[in-house]
């Protein structure tokens, strides 16, 4: 079937002033398009969450809905990982000064795990909201973690980035979920 041809320059000024919000269809498989549409929310590290999502094949065989719940679980895994790192510094760390920091540490990565969990069960409740929020806690207690851990020159360098990486995981949660939030799904 011949389609007529038609100037979509109209259609793309369109797209281009139409809020993001109204534009994204979450029902939809995710595209790389409608991944960057996604990733370039304002407070997202866009480079990040690009390389991040488009790494992991299974992105583009989910809808929105299915994108929050693949998020969520790589963010909590995330955690997990981090959470043993931590436990690992406790018992190895030869600095007296980093034993309690790095325990403190195990203590707000095991919040922010079942912070996590928490908006696992939101999101498939679909309390989007709930969902915002239980990941705004996880970050909040990693954001915790380096404050104990600021300033201090013995930290390996690994430490702080991981713990950003995980701050950046939990703010996409967040985000995507408050894009839900908006559309009242």
């Amino acid at each position: 079937m011949a389609f007529p041809r038609v100037s979509i320059l109209p259609l793309l000024l369109l797209l281009l002033i139409t809020p993001f919000s109204s534009s994204l269809s979450l029902s939809d498989t995710i595209t790389k398009d409608s991944l960057y549409q996604l990733c370039s929310q304002p407070t997202i590290r866009k480079h990040f969450c690009i390389i991040w999502l488009t790494n992991d094949p299974t992105t583009f065989t989910l809808n929105f809905y299915g994108l929050l719940g693949l998020v969520i679980q790589k963010t909590q895994l995330y955690g997990y990982k981090n959470l043993a790192m931590m436990k690992s510094l406790v018992r190895t760390t030869t600095d007296p000064m980093l034993k309690i920091p790095y325990g403190s540490c195990v203590t707000y990565y095991e919040s922010a795990i079942k912070s996590m969990e928490e908006a696992i069960k939101f999101a498939i409740l679909k309390k989007y909201e709930l969902t915002s929020e239980a990941a705004g806690k996880a970050f909040s207690s990693i954001n915790s973690c380096e404050a104990d851990l600021a300033g201090r020159n013995t930290v390996p360098s690994d430490v702080p980035l991981r713990n950003i990486r995980f701050k950046r995981m939990c703010n996409i949660v967040r985000v995507f979920s408050d894009v839900l939030t908006a559309k009242n799904y």
